[in-house]
């Protein structure tokens, strides 16, 4: 249960780093195996401040209510982005600047990702999930499990979609990312609250 619990952490932590990656290798903006470890690492650091900040919250609240309410705020994250379009009537776009224009990160335009570059794109990939950290540690995962899939997931997706990106780049990926992330995020919540 441990275990596919951090898998779909890991999973919807890191959908947006896969889309990332397939936007980069569609472009021809090449990402190091340097630059994606950093960008790994700044993922390992945000994620595990939010996971530690999330178990630091349930001392503060009954000792029944942690679990319960980490999963309503799991399946709240989720649920937003698909809820708010509906009531502001706007399109579920998620970090659609990333997706569409990957060069933005690459300011020296010379097609290759440098430290400066990784690490801004390693902390607009990361900041998205920090509320998502907080529900996971409130909700009791293991937190060393979390990490160690998060890294990986953030290592293979990057990689990845890189590979795949230059050769095919499927059509409004970005669009079904930010749905598909959402929807395994409730399912997370679902799964934590009956668990």
């Amino acid at each position: 249960m441990l275990f596919i619990s951090a898998c779909l952490f890991a999973i919807s932590a890191n959908l947006d780093t896969l889309v990332v990656g397939l936007s980069y290798g569609f472009k021809k903006i090449q990402i190091s195996l340097f630059q994606n470890i950093l960008i790994a690492a700044i993922a390992l650091i945000f994620t595990a401040i939010s996971i530690y900040l999330g178990k630091t919250i349930i001392f503060f609240i009954p000792e029944t209510l942690p679990k319960i309410l980490g999963s309503i705020i799991l399946i709240l994250i989720g649920a937003w982005p698909i809820i708010k379009p509906i009531i502001y009537k706007e399109k579920m776009v998620k970090n659609a600047d990333i997706y569409s224009n990957p060069e933005k990160y690459d300011k020296d335009k010379s097609g290759f990702l440098d430290t400066r570059e990784s690490i801004l794109l390693g902390l607009a990939l990361t900041i998205n999930n920090f509320a998502l950290g907080i529900g996971i540690g409130m909700v009791g995962i293991n937190i060393l499990l979390a990490l160690i899939l998060t890294v990986l997931g953030s290592l293979g997706f990057i990689y990845i979609g890189q590979l795949a990106g230059k050769k095919y780049m499927p059509p409004k990926l970005d669009k079904y990312a930010g749905t598909i992330s959402s929807i395994i995020i409730i399912l997370l919540g679902i799964y934590e609250m009956l668990g």
